[in-house]
């Protein structure tokens, strides 16, 4: 008889744990979703195309490819110094340019999505 009663409370402890997590579980989920949704909210408001200015070197030209590399100081609000491809607006942005031009670029779109929509030569 002290077994049954062993096996009754384990089993009772077993399904009230049991309960208790997936209601915990179930709070967390709906908790999640919320601020899940907040952020995208946040991001619709708040994002938006937006448009970055930058000088730097051309590297390489990828007309191909669509992109042009260039090693580019600070871009203020954007990112450090460093070298990288861009994605480009249009072939002629490619073709606008060669490898060891000094340029002024602009950069649009919305981040991280950006392209260079316009390129011009400056003196080295």
């Amino acid at each position: 008889m002290r077994v049954w009663r062993v096996v009754v409370l384990v089993n009772l402890a077993l399904a009230i744990g049991v309960g208790w997590g997936y209601l915990w579980w179930g709070q967390q989920a709906r908790r999640l979703a919320r601020d899940l949704q907040a952020a995208r909210v946040a991001a619709a408001t708040a994002g938006g195309e937006r448009e970055y200015r930058g000088t730097g070197v051309v590297r390489a030209g990828l007309g191909d490819l669509g992109l042009i590399v260039i090693t580019h100081g600070e871009i203020p609000g954007y990112m450090p110094a460093m070298t990288m491809g861009f994605r480009v607006a249009s072939p002629k942005i490619v073709d606008a340019v060669k490898p060891g031009d000094a340029v002024r670029f602009v950069l649009r779109g919305t981040p991280p999505n950006l392209a260079i929509t316009a390129i011009e030569k400056t003196a080295p």
